[in-house]
């Protein structure tokens, strides 16, 4: 088909004859040759067309896919040259990035600590790393910094030999001075849920980061992380959520390229979300609904967080300035109720409450020590708190988030043995 179209346009350009046109095609064989090629390769080439149209959408997708994974895949290649150069065998790299592998980046301790070394990372001081976050930073720090300092007004006992604990004030700069000095990273994980006294969602949210920010910048910190929300907004007009956003605006300002963590709503098995939750899901006849229980959450594991903090302060190439991290599933707040009571074997039954009367609620909860509901938490609760597609996540820093219903699992587990203990106890 292709021959006889050839000879045809020739002929019809040339205007030789069909007999001439053979004579031609004899006297060039080679050209014949490969035309009869052409020829037979037509239905090929016809068919090849059709497997690009339908591999164009899978290649626009797997471009998308590498957007995420090609980060990770380049620690792992870092992680391989790095074992060789020291003259590992290919051997011992392969089983190097088989470790890396086998769990989330953040917390692999063999591989690590060369990330550390790229990122010439030694000394990093995290204030706030006594509280629900910052202890589980310092853990996955301590796995391969030479020495994390953890600066708060109410020091621990150091559980680890390269781990300081110090006396520090956020709120004074010589108190903030004494405990970056001769840090590499610097990570503010203090965070303020209900204003009592002198601290207030400003001062803490706002002026104390700005202040621990700007000093970092001035000891000469190679790196800065400032622990946020997913929702912080500048422009609202709840205090709590409106300080969030004006304390990340006034770190960036303060401390130019500083990366600002924004984590979803997060859990963990000591938590006061989780467990607030469960316990009340088993005890009460009806579960109070916050609205229509449709507000939208994306919870996340706690530790997962800490760990992509701790990469992003380890990582040898530049962090972007924000992640949003959240898990894996999106739920409403009427869906994540009953999954948390399928878990449990429960079946509740969920009653909507207005705003209005939680609102109410958390404000007199508030005159007490402990209180179990903040305004601010109702004011959370009526936002989605989802990330979003168009930021960076924990696909960039090659984490995969565990599930809720994991934890869960594993929280119920522990819940039933207790109980089980404390009953065996009694009748003893």
């Amino acid at each position: 088909m292709l021959k006889h179209l050839l000879i045809s346009v020739i002929g019809h350009a040339s205007g030789l004859s069909d007999g001439q046109l053979e004579q031609i095609e004899q006297s060039l064989p080679a050209t014949k040759a490969l035309i009869d090629l052409l020829n037979k390769a037509h239905p090929i080439i016809e068919h090849a067309r059709g497997l690009y149209d339908e591999a164009e959408p899978l290649i626009d997708q797997a471009r998308k896919e590498w957007q995420t994974v090609g980060p990770a895949a380049q620690i792992l290649l870092d992680v391989i040259s790095h074992h060789l150069d020291k003259g590992s065998s290919p051997a011992e790299a392969a089983e190097a990035v088989r470790a890396a592998l086998g769990g989330s980046i953040g917390s692999i301790k063999n591989v690590a600590p060369d990330r550390a070394i790229d990122a010439g990372m030694n000394r990093v001081t995290v204030f706030g790393g006594t509280g629900f976050v910052g202890r589980r930073i310092v853990r996955h720090l301590s796995d391969s910094i030479a020495m994390v300092r953890v600066a708060s007004r109410h020091p621990a006992r150091a559980e680890r030999d390269n781990v300081e604990q110090i006396v520090a004030d956020a709120h004074d700069e010589r108190s903030i001075e004494a405990a970056v000095a001769g840090a590499d990273g610097v990570v503010n994980a203090i965070s303020l849920y209900a204003e009592h006294g002198g601290d207030t969602f400003h001062s803490v949210h706002v002026e104390a980061a700005a202040g621990i920010a700007r000093v970092a910048r001035r000891a000469g910190v190679k790196r800065f992380v400032h622990l946020s929300g997913i929702g912080a907004d500048a422009a609202s007009p709840s205090p709590y959520i409106r300080n969030r956003g004006e304390g990340e605006a006034a770190v960036q300002a303060a401390f130019p390229g500083a990366v600002i963590i924004r984590p979803a709503v997060m859990f963990a098995p000591d938590d006061a979300f989780l467990t607030t939750i469960l316990g009340l899901l088993r005890t009460l006849p009806a579960y109070p609904l916050f609205g229509d229980g449709r507000t939208r959450l994306q919870p996340v594991y706690v530790d997962d967080v800490a760990a992509a903090i701790a990469q992003v302060l380890r990582q040898a190439q530049k962090p972007y300035p924000i992640y949003e991290l959240a898990g894996p599933r999106v739920y409403s707040y009427g869906e994540l109720l009953r999954t948390i009571a399928r878990s449990a074997g429960l079946r509740p039954v969920l009653v909507r409450i207005p705003f209005a009367f939680w609102d109410a609620a958390a404000g007199l909860a508030e005159f007490l020590p402990h209180p179990p509901l903040t305004r601010n938490q109702v004011e959370l609760m009526q936002i989605d708190t989802t990330a979003s597609d168009s930021r960076p996540g924990f696909g960039l820093l090659g984490i995969s988030p565990r599930s809720l219903e994991q934890e869960l699992e594993a929280m119920v587990k522990q819940t039933n043995e207790e109980t089980q203990n404390a009953k065996e106890t009694r009748t003893s």
